[in-house]
């Protein structure tokens, strides 16, 4: 294979970005392959030489002279149409790494992505003054930006677990491989301890052989917490245990100056940087390793120094989980106290316990070799290229609310593909008429076709009413026949997105239901319908007003006293209270308002001659003596007195 590899950072750069491309180039010409580089440079013409193109670039001292590309670089496509590239591999997501993923689309070639940074770690570079507010949004523009260039890709590349995980997290849809970096094992293993240059690198330390000292290797950057282990070397109380830093960076005078503070220069020794070629005699010439940085996608130095046969002290990271084995291959720390507490269990060691540990320490790494390395980008790469060969064409767009439907065509003589995504995933992706999506991503999405249809029916039910999550998932089972699986995760969905909520919907539902002159009782039973957690429907219940309710109370009893005809008032009182429970008022406040109803004087009397008239109708076929008795029954049961039912019989002659 042609192999393009596109990083922002190259040789004579230190870092372990650029040691992962070297490793990595070389394992791949080592098993038959033409292997590219295509970086940058401080300077303002194109370079080509030995298989490394550098483009124009800008140093930026802010960044510890990162360097910036231009996303097109004019005269640089005649250099790679002539790689003739089966694929092209991202080192890096932005800068030069923006270009690369302009030439996979132009020329139509595989792209595969590393993610090899934890960019979220680095937002205080652009937010020097911690704003929560802004580290927030920086954090999600990096996270869709991320997520964006990935899923550009026809394979991901995650140097670890951890990194695998957080890509998920940001919706990464491409197919995501987790391939550990892979190391020159001879530059670590093959070296000897009792070298003349060894006793010089350990020499700029201590001489004396029986001081402790761990090494930490890497950038001086804030987001390697080198003021943990800083911290415990200065106050551990063993003056023979001391700390070797080796590297540079943007923070270097931060943690000199910390350690001045601390009274610890005699203690904590600056190295500075190391030459690529001489980093295995450092590894060599001290004790043990040591870094609590948590900004790790694998933790390259942990693999060097355990290569090296030396223990490692790490803080608890899901970077160290398949490494570190608390004891046996490193210690465990989280607080400068906890590694002072480890320091003094590893000075407790014996030799022979030590050379044990040394061993284990090699064995440890020996699955993240070099040729393994480039064994599993090959499998990676050619995966890649499979799927990239089973593209889709986009032949038809149509927008519709947040959702855009797409028609692809994989091949003439077959039925086109419908499908339905996000319109935010459409714009992510920069598709239009006739851009090519992978078999893969094209897969992806027609696995969640039932979710998406789900959410797009139901956002546009939402238009005309508000719903609850109760309701959304009905809906979906029993109108979209969706699964109670796909119908749950939409009202999930809906809920993160506030797009529906209970509890507002309960408030506001409550109060409506009670401005149209509905009981508590009726309120509760509306919202439980709705599917309304008891919890939320006694709080919206709870708020409502006393007043409101009594007022409806006594409307509902006026329209209800209206309607009973011929009854006495107290026949209607006990009338309309039992009506108001039946409607949802407490007992007490329909007989208070029952008994607050005000009937005219002459009301019985005209009440009872209007029962009389309407028993004597119902009753007129009756014997005269059966026909009495009826009557006056009824007009008992009215709720008139016996007594004044038998004056208004005697002065009708019955």
């Amino acid at each position: 294979m042609n192999i393009g590899l596109v990083t922002d950072t190259y040789l004579p750069d230190i870092n372990g970005v650029v040691s992962s491309t070297v490793t990595l180039k070389n394992a791949l010409e080592k098993a038959g392959h033409t292997v590219y580089v295509i970086t940058n440079h401080a300077g303002t013409g194109i370079k080509f030489e030995d298989g490394v193109l550098r483009l124009p670039g800008i140093k930026l001292k802010s960044f510890y002279g990162y360097k910036v590309s231009s996303p097109i670089n004019v005269g640089a496509g005649s250099y790679i149409e002539e790689m003739n590239l089966d694929v092209i591999h991202l080192q890096t997501n932005f800068g030069v790494g923006l270009y690369g993923q302009y030439l996979a689309n132009s020329m139509n070639i595989p792209l595969v992505d590393t993610y090899h940074t934890m960019y979220t770690d680095y937002t205080h570079y652009i937010n020097p003054r911690g704003f929560e507010g802004f580290d927030r949004v920086s954090k999600d523009a990096i996270k869709a930006a991320s997520r964006a260039v990935c899923n550009n890709a026809q394979a991901v590349v995650a140097p670890s677990q951890k990194t695998k995980e957080a890509l998920i997290d940001y919706g990464v849809l491409a197919p995501i491989y987790v391939v550990p970096t892979g190391l020159d094992l001879d530059k670590f293993m093959n070296v000897d301890p009792q070298s003349e240059r060894v006793h010089q690198i350990r020499g700029q330390v201590s001489a004396d052989p029986e001081d402790l000292i761990l090494l930490f290797v890497g950038r001086l950057a804030k987001e390697k917490s080198l003021e943990i282990p800083i911290e415990a070397i200065v106050q551990n109380p063993n003056p023979h245990v001391h700390l070797a830093i080796v590297g540079g960076g943007p923070d270097e005078e931060f943690y000199r100056n910390l350690t001045e503070s601390m009274h610890g220069t005699d203690r904590v020794h600056f190295l500075g940087a190391a030459a690529p070629d001489e980093i295995g005699l450092y590894y060599a010439a001290f004790d043990a390793f040591v870094s609590a940085s948590l900004s790790e996608t694998q933790g390259m130095t942990y693999l060097e120094a355990m290569a090296a046969g030396k223990m490692v002290f790490g803080r608890r990271d899901e970077v160290l989980t398949e490494l570190l084995d608390e004891d046996e291959t490193g210690f465990y720390f989280d607080t400068p106290a906890e590694l002072n507490e480890k320091i003094d269990v590893f000075l407790n060691m014996n030799p022979e316990q030590k050379e044990e540990a040394a061993h284990k320490c090699q064995r440890k790494i020996m699955p993240y070799t070099a040729e393994a390395f480039a064994y599993s980008m090959e499998r990676v790469y050619s995966q890649a290229i499979d799927d990239y060969s089973q593209t889709y064409e986009v032949q038809k767009i149509q927008f519709s609310g947040n959702y855009v439907f797409l028609q692809l065509q994989v091949d003439a003589e077959k039925e086109p593909v419908k499908m339905i995504i996000p319109i935010d995933d459409f714009f992510e992706l920069k598709i239009s008429l006739h851009t090519k999506l992978d078999d893969y991503m094209v897969r992806s999405y027609l696995d969640i076709q039932n979710f998406y249809w789900c959410m797009y029916k139901v956002e546009q039910r939402l238009l005309a009413r508000e719903m609850t999550h109760h309701q959304v998932v009905e809906y979906c089972v029993r109108r979209l026949e969706a699964p109670l699986s796909v119908a749950d995760q939409v009202a999930n969905e809906l809920e993160l997105m506030g797009k529906i909520n209970d509890r507002s919907y309960a408030m506001e539902k409550a109060e409506y239901y009670q401005s149209v002159g509905s009981s508590k009782g009726q309120i509760e039973q509306k919202l439980y319908r709705a599917g309304i957690d008891p919890e939320l429907i006694r709080e919206a219940c709870n708020s409502l007003s006393s007043v409101q309710e009594k007022s409806n109370a006594a409307k509902l009893a006026k329209r209800l006293a209206k309607s009973l005809k011929a009854k006495s008032v107290r026949r209607k009182r006990q009338e309309i209270t039992h009506k108001l429970i039946l409607h949802g008022y407490l007992p007490d406040a329909a007989k208070e308002v029952a008994e607050e109803l005000d009937f005219n004087e002459d009301h019985d009397q005209q009440a009872l001659q209007d029962a009389f008239e309407k028993a004597m109708r119902l009753y007129a076929s009756k014997t005269p003596e059966v026909r009495n008795q009826k009557v006056r029954t009824y007009c008992l049961r009215q709720g008139f007195l016996r007594e004044d039912i038998d004056e208004l019989m005697e002065s009708e002659n019955l």
